[in-house]
């Protein structure tokens, strides 16, 4: 029965080498058609055309060509990707109503957006990140400016006073959405629409991962500078720096459930399989669509180590 076992696990990894050995070859054959146009990438006046290039080999399945969120694979997702030509962004360290640094759009390359179909693209360099960046700005209204990135104040030391305080500024500002339990469920929560009138719901803040709040800074930025395009408004000016500070430790301190888990089953066959065990172990929500959907992405997150357990 080991010796059975084995030869399917044995098998089972041959066949995922041999599609991404497929997939290699269908790339490089196509990589092997922009070789005269490489030059681009090495200078300033090329570096659109080549964020162009390679904008319209990973994002446009998703984003769309002309970058309004309807490529041909965003009608399978619940969370729909993002609209550059709207001027929102949700997750960038920016104020309210301007648009994110290079860094922030690289960031989020790099990190992806958990439990949505948006897995981290590491098969692009750093330059090449840069260089989509830039091509992805260029959706922007014309006229909208990018915006300085916000000035987060040191850490306070952390004594149960920050976290008593925390509740208290979050029980007035936060709970009609979140809930007095932080589980998305305040009385406000099923009536929230983002700003192309779809349903929204609040995030349930006791699960990890969130789509980006799973660091202290983060869920700083994501509270001082709001979520556009959702109800999730920007506390700058409304809650002192400072005490956001104690908004954080007050939403770290509550007990969290890691919907990462392990997603086992037989050795072989269907979703729950060994294969699909493999490609979905650790995921959340849409990460697995995104793994389907991009598979240089899905192989280079997985070889690069970052991957969820």
């Amino acid at each position: 029965m080991h010796r059975y076992k084995v030869i399917i696990s044995s098998f089972a990894a041959i066949i995922i080498l041999l599609i991404f050995t497929a997939f290699n070859e269908s790339k490089s054959s196509i990589n092997s058609i922009k070789q005269t146009s490489l030059f681009l990438r090495d200078s300033p006046s090329g570096s659109m055309s080549a964020g162009k290039e390679i904008y319209d080999d990973y994002c446009a399945t998703c984003h769309g060509i002309n970058g309004k969120g309807n490529g041909p694979s965003a009608d399978e997702m619940k969370t729909k990707p993002t609209d550059f030509t709207s001027g929102m962004y949700e997750f960038k360290s920016t104020p309210y109503g301007t648009l994110p640094t290079k860094e922030d759009i690289v960031s989020t390359l790099k990190l992806g957006i958990r439990t949505t179909a948006m897995i981290p693209q590491l098969q692009l360099s750093e330059k090449q990140m840069y260089e989509v960046a830039a091509y992805v700005l260029s959706f922007a209204p014309k006229g909208q400016i990018t915006g300085k990135p916000i000035t987060i104040p040191p850490k306070p030391e952390l004594i149960s006073k920050n976290i008593n305080k925390g509740k208290k500024l979050f029980d007035v500002n936060c709970v009609s959405c979140h809930g007095k339990n932080l589980k998305g469920d305040g009385p406000n929560s099923q009536k929230l629409v983002n700003y192309k009138g779809k349903p929204i719901h609040p995030a349930n803040l006791t699960v990890v991962p969130l789509k980006r709040g799973n660091s202290p800074e983060w869920i700083y930025k994501i509270i001082s500078n709001g979520i556009e395009g959702t109800p999730m408004i920007s506390y700058y000016g409304i809650i002192k720096p400072e005490d956001i500070w104690d908004v954080v430790y007050y939403i770290d301190s509550v007990p969290k459930e890691n919907l990462a888990q392990s997603n086992s089953g037989g050795m072989m066959g269907g979703t729950n399989g060994m294969m699909g065990g493999m490609m979905r172990r650790g995921l959340v929500g849409e990460e697995s669509i995104g793994m389907r959907i991009d598979m240089a992405a899905a192989r280079a997150w997985m070889m690069s180590g970052r991957m969820p357990r």
